[in-house]
């Protein structure tokens, strides 16, 4: 006759742990990754938000239509659309409106910027930081009510000022976070680039 194995109550089966421990192996080698990529992970992102604001205009005047306005209504999750408030390039208008545009371009500019000074970029003040956001609020806000209407060169320096606020106050807290969290790769480099003398055996 065959003999059957048996568990103990509360164990876990072989299968299950190697599940498991592929599972969390997965999840700490992910986590070990985003914290050494964030940067260049958001730099990448935000650069093609970007770009494809500027080539679906492209799109459409070269005549694909459907792909163009199937990018152009995926836009409207994160900015109004607003005709008078864009850009148009060939007679066609850009997924993202002028202030929108010049605000994830600040924040891309920052985010490449900070790559090279975040060993030395101290956080912007938080009183420097509502000045810089300020302009962007009342512009926005005063045209929202109707009090006022706004013009593309407003729109454009307002969203240049918003983006580099947030990275400047932003990006520092960030990355004292990660260096915080993360591990010593390879015994002598932090994740920010850093060195680090090795410990001396004894």
């Amino acid at each position: 006759m065959a003999q059957q194995t048996t568990r103990m109550p509360g164990t876990v089966a072989p299968w299950r742990q190697s599940l498991s421990d592929a599972v969390e192996t997965g999840a700490r080698n992910a986590a070990d990754w985003l914290i050494g990529h964030w940067l260049g992970l958001l730099n990448w992102v935000l650069g093609l938000v970007l770009l494809i604001a500027i080539v679906t205009p492209i799109l459409a005047y070269l005549g694909f239509t459907d792909l163009a306005g199937t990018i152009f209504r995926s836009y409207h999750a994160i900015c109004e659309q607003v005709p008078s408030h864009a850009f148009f390039i060939f007679g066609h208008q850009m997924a993202l409106c002028a202030r929108n545009f010049s605000l994830y371009f600040a924040i891309w500019a920052g985010t490449m910027l900070f790559r090279v000074l975040r060993n030395r970029i101290r956080p912007l003040h938080w009183s420097l930081a509502i000045l810089m956001l300020l302009p962007m609020a009342l512009d926005g806000g005063t045209q929202l009510f109707g009090w006022r209407e706004s013009n593309p060169p407003l729109r454009i320096i307002t969203g240049l000022l918003f983006g580099l606020g947030v990275c400047w106050f932003a990006l520092p807290f960030v990355q004292e976070a990660v260096n915080e969290s993360a591990p010593v790769l390879n015994g002598e480099m932090r994740i920010d680039g850093s060195r680090v003398m090795p410990t001396p055996s004894l």
